[in-house]
């Protein structure tokens, strides 16, 4: 076994821990570092646990609602046009009200499994960038549909997710971009594995997939794009989402229904 060494495991017996189990250490320890932050934020991560800081920042954010739900009202009124960033995280590109979970320092703190705090027809775009991979299928079209709700006639959505028909692709040929983009993994297939199983995934996507689900999502137009091509000018893109993202946009072209 290549790089094996010995610890005590619990019961007191001494196992070989070995390429597996240091990789699932490692995995661990990186699903658990999470975004680079500051200097604070580091050593909260220090003194507490993963899952209290996510469940903190999930039921933060619905504290807030009521309060967020006044600073939507005030953005609607104030920027135009309204271009939303759904999911944001860390990457702020110029000109897009940033939607994110508490903690996550966006414009707008809000839950994305709930109904966006915006009227029909409010905004001129929507972005989602390495979002609806976190939804499972029936809640990620639960999500587009909303997404086609706030856009208005005219609106586009552009949404990036991990290509994984793309690692398939590779596993099943040459291994090259399995090895360039996820290096040091003990075989291919755990590194294919970490895209749809990892991260906190919950569905896999490719090209096709991603235009039926916003197809059936209603949107018009759709087609597949690489990164930085977009009818959106200048494409909102993470620089560093390019290597192993495909993306796609849609048109919502129905008019907004009276009344609602």
């Amino acid at each position: 076994m290549r790089g094996g060494r010995y610890r005590r495991g619990w019961s007191g017996t001494v196992r070989v821990v070995g390429e597996l189990r240091r990789y699932l250490q490692e995995r661990e320890a990186a699903r658990t570092r999470g975004l680079e932050r500051g200097g604070g934020v580091v050593l909260l991560r220090r003194v507490t646990p993963f899952g209290l800081r996510q469940a903190a920042k999930v039921q933060g954010t619905a504290l807030l609602a009521p309060v967020e739900r006044r600073k939507a009202a005030r953005i609607l009124a104030e920027v135009r046009p309204l271009r939303l960033h759904l999911g944001a995280g860390t990457h702020r590109p110029p000109g897009w009200v940033n939607v994110d979970v508490l903690g996550m320092s966006p414009d707008l703190a809000w839950d994305l499994r709930k109904r966006l705090p915006f009227p029909d027809g409010a905004a001129e775009a929507v972005f989602l960038e390495h979002v609806l991979e976190h939804f499972a299928l029936p809640d990620g079209l639960d999500l587009l549909d909303e997404c086609r709700r706030v856009l208005a006639p005219g609106g586009i959505v552009r949404v990036g997710v991990p290509d994984f028909g793309r690692y398939l692709e590779s596993y099943a040929g040459d291994g090259e971009l399995v090895e360039r983009l996820r290096p040091g993994r003990p075989t291919r297939l755990l590194a294919v594995g970490e895209v749809a199983l990892s991260h906190g995934h919950r569905s896999v996507w490719d090209a096709e997939t991603l235009e039926l689900a916003l197809t059936e999502a209603g949107f018009a137009d759709v087609r597949a794009r690489a990164f930085d091509d977009s009818a959106l000018a200048p494409a909102p893109d993470n620089p560093a989402r390019e290597p192993e993202s495909v993306y796609a946009e849609g048109m919502r072209t129905d008019a907004l229904t009276a009344g609602r």
